[in-house]
């Protein structure tokens, strides 16, 4: 059972620890925490100004800590909520009926997941994962509070950002597939694993680069080391380091 599972009921958790996870990859614990956000406005995300929304969210949301690692939701899992990242960060995967996965982006902190809110609003089941890339916390979102907030012009304005921002990114990763070389495309993932877990150390396998860019590991391995050589990267055992974060494409 994933944490998106199709018949678990968050609102009668409180603070007792989940258990029978299977999908979480790490022995750290799961929570679920119902604190009442009425009384803690410090934790209602900034982006939010208008007072009768901030109650609303304040009054509607519950927090969810995942650790590093843990899987949200998987493909054809009914989603129970909207996840706004208030800490910590996503990373959502496109994953085929054979268990190939594509990597597409990463949900920040202050943002949400376009494809979970399209799903709700189309009444289907998910169609990506999304795992938490670092210690992670949640804002639980009621999927009706979607079409409720409609009457504010900020959550409006937050909706359209939110599609158009994972558009403009949905593009970028079509245009990577169809017209970039596969070494540009590790350095792409890379860096946004880099940026999303702020650090230049990362601590992913050869297995694991291959799994999500749909590759042979033999392929990963190849293309790291051409990494290497050129310089981009350093490797160790189990540790990747990127040696030139601030250059975007391999030349």
């Amino acid at each position: 059972m994933s944490i998106g599972r199709n018949n678990f009921d968050f609102r009668h958790i409180g603070w007792e620890q989940l258990s029978h996870i299977n999908h979480i990859s790490t022995a750290k614990e799961v929570y679920i925490c119902t604190t009442d956000l009425a009384r803690m406005p410090q934790t209602i995300p900034v982006i939010f100004s208008d007072p009768e929304l901030q109650e609303s969210f304040a009054n509607s949301t519950e927090i969810m800590r995942l650790p590093e690692g843990a899987t949200l939701i998987q493909p054809g899992e009914t989603i129970q909520f909207i996840p706004f990242v208030k800490s910590g960060c996503l990373r959502v995967l496109r994953q085929n009926e054979e268990g190939d996965e594509m990597f597409l982006y990463h949900v920040n902190a202050g943002e949400t997941c376009a494809m979970s809110l399209t799903c709700c609003n189309a009444r289907s089941v998910s169609e990506v994962k999304a795992i938490s890339e670092e210690p992670t916390e949640l804002f639980t979102i009621p999927i009706e509070k979607i079409e409720e907030w409609q009457r504010f012009k900020e959550w409006r304005n937050f909706l359209a950002f939110t599609y158009k921002s994972r558009f403009e990114t949905m593009l970028k990763t079509i245009d990577d597939l169809a017209f970039q070389n596969m070494d540009e495309r590790l350095w792409k993932y890379l860096l946004a694993r880099s940026k999303a877990k702020n650090t230049l150390n990362l601590h992913i396998g050869h297995e694991e680069i291959a799994h999500e860019l749909n590759i042979q590991r033999e392929s990963a391995t190849r293309l790291l080391k051409k990494l290497k050589d050129l310089g981009y990267v350093e490797t160790g055992r189990g540790i990747i380091t990127l040696l030139k974060p601030e250059v975007e494409k391999v030349v």
